[in-house]
């Protein structure tokens, strides 16, 4: 995974990583109705043995809990995210959390049912070994699925705006060590780990105007940030926001980036 995540969440303030968190909840609810048909397309009711790698803060891995009377494992490699884990998950006595690295999972080979992760791969140094490591931990004859990783070259917006669209269409994913284009990867990472692969587009439906805004508001520290370390000034995100926030209660806005999924059975 990213060397820096660990050292990111240390140097975050606390004030700063309960934002974090809040986001990664909003982005789980926001993206539950592309992910849960997933979750039952490849078995998960019926699993008894399932890892959610990069589990984070737990927001996706009680999602997987709620559907499975199995055993659900969830690691990450960041000890600040198991611990807000833990309380977020302490009412599941089907979950079991531990501190665990996606490049080097720490379980046998052939151990899991299901082996899952979301938001992963496109923050990982080495995508293919963490789909590999994903592969060689699940059973034969059991599923590795990435249920989201989005695709920033095919983002979709107008009104364009020639300063802020190039940096939400990729270039601040990629200065925080991110890769924008994974979504389209997907395919050609989980061949090459040896699984028999689908791939398919998660999210279909255009969101409202009234949905982009109130989303926009929930993550806002997060937008401006990202327009700050691009190097606009405090005037010009003044000025994009207003006309964005006007634009958006107009209803003219139109925003779409594709988040892929995919599916891999172990032969």
């Amino acid at each position: 995974m990213k060397k820096e995540r660990n050292n990111r969440f240390h140097k975050m303030s606390k004030g700063e990583l309960k934002d974090f968190i809040k986001k990664l909840d909003l982005q789980a609810l926001e993206t539950a109705e592309e992910r849960i048909p997933l979750y039952i397309n490849v078995g998960l009711k019926d699993a008894e043995r399932i890892l959610d790698v990069g589990c984070g803060p737990g927001s996706v891995t009680k999602d997987i809990a709620h559907l499975t009377k199995g055993k659900v494992i969830g690691i990450d490699d960041s000890e600040e995210m198991i611990k807000v884990a833990r309380n977020v998950l302490k009412d599941y006595e089907n979950v079991e959390l531990q501190v665990g690295s996606a490049e080097n999972i720490p379980f046998a080979d052939n151990t899991f049912d299901i082996v899952t992760c979301n938001l992963l791969l496109m923050w990982a140094d080495n995508p293919q070994k963490v789909v590999d490591e994903m592969a060689r931990v699940t059973k034969q004859g059991g599923r590795v699925l990435a249920s989201l990783e989005p695709d920033y070259g095919g983002k979709l917006h107008f009104p364009e705006n020639s300063k802020v669209d190039p940096i939400f269409a990729g270039k601040a994913i990629r200065d925080q060590g991110g890769d924008p284009h994974i979504g389209r990867k997907l395919r050609y990472l989980f061949v090459r780990a040896g699984l028999k692969t689908k791939v398919g587009v998660g999210n279909n439906r255009i969101w409202s105007c009234e949905e982009d805004k109130s989303y926009y508001l929930h993550a806002r520290d997060f937008y401006v940030k990202a327009l700050k370390n691009a190097g606009l000034s405090n005037k010009e995100i003044d000025e994009w926001e207003f006309d964005y926030l006007r634009s958006l209660d107009k209803g003219e806005q139109l925003n779409f980036f594709p988040q892929f999924y995919a599916i891999g059975t172990k032969p």
